[in-house]
């Protein structure tokens, strides 16, 4: 599985969110502990490259697709698994981040269907979107994730191809800076954030990157190369799922 949405829940449990396999896309809610995920519900359809948050005591699945893009919304109740659509984005978004801010969900990043998105939005309840910053270039498969009331966009895929920099986003003042510049160009790979600290999983190895410095170092190896897979911070570790895998691991910070 790989392509997948993840969001961690209350209570030191995951949930996953559709994903792709054996060439097709998955509706698939997986929800528990990180070692005993089980189903819990459906999506409405079938999608991957989709964005996942929890606000306001929900999940919020965001854009993903299959053939094409789509702007579709899905909220998912944490403990049913429950899922009903919610008011939609303004256009089809997939290949995107998502992260929760303050009471709010920003949408990173992405793919339109027809280009690819620099915009940083943030979801109304009631539907659509508004424009708080901009990347300064489209970009997806980018990874993703929140320090505090910041937001970290590090690699992805733009037009010129797999990128290098690490952003920081200042959602409440339009803000973009260039934080760090990785080894090499990342696309296609996970960041969570943990104790302070950036961890950005891809291929076969960890990067640890301090926002602060703009240091980066290889913080583990991977036992298997991963492409496109869920990584989320929970009690103290990062648990990594998918990737064109079937395994789940944890990552504790040495």
């Amino acid at each position: 599985m790989a392509k997948a949405a993840a969001v961690a829940l209350p209570g030191g449990r995951l949930m996953i969110l559709g994903g792709y396999a054996g060439g097709a896309s998955l509706a698939a809610i997986l929800a528990g502990p990180p070692g005993r995920l089980r189903p819990v519900g459906q999506l409405p359809q079938p999608t991957h490259d989709a964005a996942a948050a929890l606000l306001g005591g929900s999940v919020y699945l965001f854009g993903g697709g299959e053939a094409s893009s789509w702007p579709n919304v899905v909220r998912v109740d944490p403990v049913s698994g429950a899922a009903i659509r919610a008011p939609a984005l303004d256009e089809p978004l997939s290949d995107l981040g998502a992260v929760a801010i303050g009471g709010h969900a920003y949408l990173v990043g992405g793919y339109t269907g027809t280009q690819y998105a620099s915009a940083v939005l943030r979801y109304l309840r009631q539907g659509g979107t508004t424009t708080v910053a901009r990347l300064p270039s489209g970009t997806r498969y980018a990874g993703v994730a929140a320090l505090g009331r910041t937001i970290y966009v590090a690699g992805g895929l733009t037009t010129a191809g797999p990128s290098r920099a690490v952003y920081a986003v200042t959602p409440a003042t339009g803000a973009v800076r260039r934080v760090a510049t990785l080894p090499a160009p990342e696309a296609h790979a996970a960041l969570a954030a943990l104790a302070g600290r950036l961890y950005l999983v891809g291929g076969r190895r960890v990067l640890e990157l301090d926002p602060r410095s703009g240091t980066v170092r290889v913080a583990a190896r991977l036992p298997v190369s991963l492409s496109d897979p869920t990584a989320t911070a929970l009690r103290g570790r990062i648990v990594v799922a998918g990737g064109g895998s079937d395994g789940v691991w944890l990552l504790t910070r040495s």
